[in-house]
């Protein structure tokens, strides 16, 4: 418990906080990085600071920043390229904000988006949460901007939400990751802010915010067991760009990629997977996060990880992937069949809601191709969606708001 004497310094300092921090991490994307920042600079709300984390290899963003850097901006470059979570803390770290938002390079805010998150803020909320759509560029390669944007979320008015439901979702693993979205991101620090006494409260804990591999999944567990309140405005303020580079749609399609990502994030550990050596599946390195930033935690404070539920789901991922190497497919699969058989799962066609799943997890991929829309629809058997063809995603993002409001 802290004492009124340790408070007072704490309580002094927020009062001559800027309201939020956001913090951006990057990593070899200006190019992305202009479209986040321009975002950013666009926002109707202003008592705000914002940190650029740029953890450049190969193209450093100094340039970028500059073009867009006001009062309160801060620009950080680690001593040495670091894996992405120390890149996280690296950002947050230097956050001085009431609430510290993380936005990813490759999205960009509805300029409304920190308006109406302080319009919802009240004492004892510690984590908010706003949605996202996804933005198809229709030539990545040769013009970064254009692309086309839909504006169809489901939306619900703000309300509080337990984040623990949402944790207890995630260890279950009864469905495919991201097949529900509004549980997808709740509680994730890249949708939405948390607060500062939230962050030194995971710290105690944890000794850190951010673990590997996955940061936004490292950071939620804790977040959902330590908050003492959680808000979800109800509608999407965040416009995803849908790039073939992002580490998200590599790690699901390229077994290759997934393997040097997380041997990249902690070396050794494809060998410490809940599912031991079970790389191409993006399920299992989710529940390696999941359960590694359990046991940072008090025990028993955190639901068991449902391993049955997680090697269907290693199955289904299994499946989704058009193998380029067929020794590298066998040996995945027979590390999964290995696990079906230590568990007692037999191995058959999926039921119905289950294909169901797999269709819409299919279809999820296929939208980032717009070209490829008829076979989503085809796929999922709804209702074809309306796309908009625009500039940029930082148009679409001004669209959807307008949209939205």
């Amino acid at each position: 418990m802290t004492s009124p004497q340790e408070r007072a310094p704490i309580m002094r300092h927020l009062a001559s906080a800027p309201r939020f921090s956001v913090v951006v991490p990057t990593r070899d994307r200006p190019d992305l990085l202009d479209f986040c920042l321009a975002g950013i600079a666009g926002q109707t709300f202003s008592d705000v600071e914002v940190i650029v984390s740029d953890n450049a290899v190969e193209r450093p963003a100094r340039e970028t920043f500059d073009r867009w850097a006001r009062n309160g901006w801060r620009y950080l470059t680690p001593e040495r390229p670091v894996p992405m979570h120390d890149n996280f803390e690296l950002g947050c770290d230097e956050a001085t904000g009431e609430y510290v938002a993380v936005v990813i390079d490759k999205t960009v805010l509805h300029p409304s988006a920190l308006d109406l998150a302080n319009r919802h803020l009240e004492d004892g909320i510690d984590i908010i949460t706003w949605r996202n759509e996804g933005y198809n560029p229709l030539d990545e390669a040769n013009a970064l901007g254009p692309g086309m944007f839909g504006t169809n979320a489901p939306t619900a008015a703000p309300a509080r939400y337990d984040p623990m439901d949402d944790l207890r979702s995630r260890f279950a693993m009864a469905e495919g990751r991201g097949i529900d979205h509004v549980h997808y991101v709740r509680g994730k620090i890249p949708f939405g802010a948390f607060s500062r006494r939230l962050l030194e409260r995971i710290r105690e804990t944890a000794g850190r915010v951010f673990y590997p591999l996955t940061p936004d999944y490292t950071s939620m567990v804790a977040a959902s067991v330590l908050a003492r309140g959680a808000v979800d405005l109800g509608r999407p303020l965040l416009v995803s760009y849908n790039s073939v580079r992002g580490n998200g749609q590599q790690a699901s399609t390229i077994p290759s990629h997934a393997r040097d990502f997380i041997e990249g994030a902690e070396p050794g550990v494809t060998g410490a997977l809940p599912i031991p050596g079970l790389y191409a599946s993006v399920h299992n390195i989710v529940a390696y996060d999941l359960v590694t930033s359990a046991a940072r935690l008090p025990a028993r404070s955190t639901p068991e990880l449902d391993r049955t539920n997680l090697v269907r789901r290693a199955r289904e991922d299994l499946d989704l992937i058009s193998w380029p190497v067929e020794a590298e497919r066998a040996e995945q699969y027979a590390i999964v069949e290995a696990e079906e058989k230590r568990l007692g799962v037999e191995p058959r066609p999926a039921a119905p809601e289950a294909q169901g799943s797999v269709r819409v997890a299919v279809a999820a991929m296929l939208e980032r191709t717009p070209r490829l829309q008829r076979l989503v629809h085809r796929a999922t058997g709804r209702t074809k969606q309306v796309y908009a063809a625009y500039d940029s995603p930082v148009h679409a993002a001004r669209a959807a708001d307008a949209h939205y409001s």
